[in-house]
């Protein structure tokens, strides 16, 4: 690097004052207090800005937030470390040098040049000589144009010894400097003498560079709360500093939403490089970029919170077409958040009141339609549930969209399914009535021919004819029953039945009439007889009949010697009446058929008539007490159970 260039002639261009300013610019206590700055011998020394007048006793009390600097390379080997700092008008240095063999000057030889020694060059062309005394006050002596040793009185110095070394601490008046600064330490050995310098050349005087107040109150003028600003030389060498990183205005939203938002801002400081104080302005890229003429912003990772960041923006001042400085402004991202975060408490809060307002408009809209399906639902299992009125309260929707179309194609189907579910319960009492005039016609034709004489063969298909009308009939009979039922239901009388009597009266029965079957009871049937508890509101007669036709249906079935069984349970709500019987299982697509007008399980190749009748009427007598039936597979599939729920609350009801 070049010789550092007058930064005093430089900075009276564009701010009026004499100081040498900084040169890379560091803030009092910036670095940690034993921290080293390694100096390059090109680069000028820096002093920090004291908080106070040193005082002079050769400690460092005064000296804890003042960083330590070095000089590097073979020539200093870091055998000496300096401090230098600027309060008001006074410069004051502070040496520590590591030497284990100290020679204090003799007074028998030139008083000058003889002793371990620290030699310190002002712009004034003085060479100041302070020579080890041990421990105490130390004279600045220096010779005059005449060449004779004067005491500069306007110079303090102290010595104090250390196990290593000593240390020396001076101050003289900021104006004996004349802006220049150099110092040389000598080291007096028995082999010799060693030089320990800033420079190859100690007679090279860089400029030393400070903070004045002058230029910082001029910097000052442009100073906005929570905004620091530095004012950088042509030579990127710091000239001023004003304001601080301090937020100036605390968020008042709520904490949540302060984290949240910093949270989301994190994300983005992946990669970014670390902001640290005392390094070199040329190499920063906005400074470097500044110094060429172009704006540029840079934003930096905090090196005191991994959570915040902070940006820098560095802009060049012109003077005739060419750049004199630049002024580089830096803010804290906690600053900017704070400022953003009643901006960005809004705008999540008429987020939230959006989105909850949509999520309301779809939550209400599909708990509606939900609503409308669960409707439909209902109205289908209703219709599934009773077979005997399909499409009497299916519900009927005028809406135009998907659902409403839906609901009345549903409505329309049910109607038809009823239209012919009726055409069906009639289709047997429509046929019995037509079909008897013609059949009576065929019997007495039939009684008519046997006053004839036949022969033999005639009289054969005579008797067949005449079977198969007597067949013919009973199938008209048989068809006739459940409309029979249906009537003797119009018009049944209600009483009080003791449905436990009834049904152990019916078993004794049964047991005489199917003595190929062996009839038992079960449940609570024995215990019950004469408890009042196992009275309904119900009609004997049709009660009888439904028993028979439900024990008729399992003797069909029951192989000889197989199981009847009848059960009766007392419920909380009624009474379950139940007739098992061992043989074949029921076909699980049939269940839900069993109990339809003229459907039937048997084989088409047994003997008899089978219209499916009877499990139609007991349906029928069911569902005027305002029952369930129902049909199921045992568990250890055995056989099959009917069951027969018989509610306990009036008809009246």
């Amino acid at each position: 690097m070049s010789r550092q260039r007058p930064c005093r002639k430089t900075c009276r261009r564009w701010i009026p004052t004499r100081a040498s300013l900084l040169c890379w610019g560091l803030l009092a206590g910036s670095l940690p207090p034993e921290g080293l700055i390694s100096v390059k011998p090109e680069q000028g020394i820096y002093c920090h800005p004291l908080r106070s007048s040193v005082l002079v006793d050769g400690y460092d009390d005064e000296w804890l937030d003042v960083a330590w600097s070095s000089c590097e390379g073979a020539a200093c080997d870091n055998k000496v470390q300096y401090r230098c700092g600027v309060f008001n008008d006074e410069l004051a240095l502070f040496f520590r040098v590591h030497d284990t063999q100290l020679i204090t000057n003799n007074p028998q030889r030139p008083q000058v040049s003889n002793g371990d020694r620290v030699v310190l060059t002002t712009g004034a062309e003085n060479d100041y000589v302070f020579n080890v005394v041990g421990h105490g006050p130390a004279p600045a002596r220096y010779l005059n144009q005449r060449r004779r040793v004067v005491i500069d009185a306007s110079i303090d110095a102290f010595f104090t010894s250390r196990p290593e070394g000593y240390q020396l601490e001076l101050k003289l008046p900021l104006t004996a400097a004349a802006g220049k600064l150099n110092f040389q330490v000598v080291d007096e050995t028995s082999q010799g003498l060693s030089h320990y310098s800033r420079g190859l050349d100690p007679k090279q005087l860089p400029w030393f560079t400070y903070r004045a107040a002058t230029v910082e109150r001029a910097l000052a003028v442009y100073e906005q709360a929570g905004i620091r600003l530095r004012l950088v030389d042509e030579n990127a060498s710091l000239t001023g500093i004003v304001g601080d990183l301090k937020v100036t205005q605390p968020s008042s939203e709520f904490w949540m939403l302060s984290e949240l938002y910093r949270l989301l801002l994190s994300g983005q400081d992946e990669g970014l490089p670390t902001y640290l104080e005392g390094v070199n302005y040329g190499s920063r890229v906005e400074v470097a970029n500044a110094l060429s003429g172009a704006l540029l912003s840079q934003r930096y990772r905090s090196s005191e919170s991994s959570a915040h960041n902070i940006l820098a923006s560095a802009a060049p001042i012109l003077r005739d077409g060419r750049v004199v400085g630049v002024i580089v402004a830096e803010q804290s991202s906690e600053q900017t958040a704070a400022l953003t975060d009643k901006a960005f408490s809004r705008l999540l809060g008429l987020s939230f009141t959006i989105i909850f307002a949509t999520v309301l408009v779809l939550v209400g809209y599909a708990s509606f339609l939900s609503w409308r399906i669960h409707n439909l639902s209902r109205a289908t299992q209703t219709a599934l549930d009773n077979p005997y009125n399909i499409g009497g309260d299916f519900p009927h929707s005028e809406a135009a969209d998907e659902i409403g179309v839906l609901t009345r194609n549903y409505a329309e189907l049910m109607r038809r399914i009823a239209e012919y579910t009726s055409y069906l319960q009639t289709l047997s009492r429509k046929l019995s009535h037509e079909l008897r005039t013609p059949l009576a016609i065929i019997h007495s034709s039939l009684d008519n021919l046997a006053y004839q004489s036949l022969d033999e063969k005639s009289q054969t298909y005579q008797q067949r004819a005449k079977d198969g009308a007597l067949r013919l009939g009973n199938i008209l009979t048989s068809m006739s029953e459940a409309r029979r039922v249906e009537e003797s239901i119009e018009y049944a009388e209600l009483e009080q039945v003791n449905v436990a009597e009834l049904v152990w009266e019916m078993i004794h029965a049964y047991r005489d009439l199917h003595t190929g079957h062996k009839v038992t009871a079960g449940g609570e049937l024995i215990e019950s007889i004469g408890s009042p508890e196992y009275y309904l509101q119900a009609v004997p007669d049709l009660l009888v009949q439904m028993l028979d036709k439900l024990v008729d249906n399992a003797s069909e079935f029951c192989p000889a010697g197989g199981v009847i069984d009848i059960r009766l349970d007392r419920l909380s709500s009624g009474l379950l009446l139940s007739v098992s019987n061992e043989g074949p299982l029921l076909p699980e697509t049939m269940r839900h058929q069993l109990f339809d007008n003229l459907v039937s399980l048997r084989d088409e190749s047994e003997e008899g008539m089978h219209l499916g009748l009877g499990l139609h009427i007991v349906s029928l007598i069911v569902e005027y007490h305002q029952g369930r039936v129902d049909a199921r597979n045992n568990e250890d599939q055995s056989g099959v159970t009917f069951s027969v729920f018989l509610p306990a609350h009036s008809l009246d009801d």
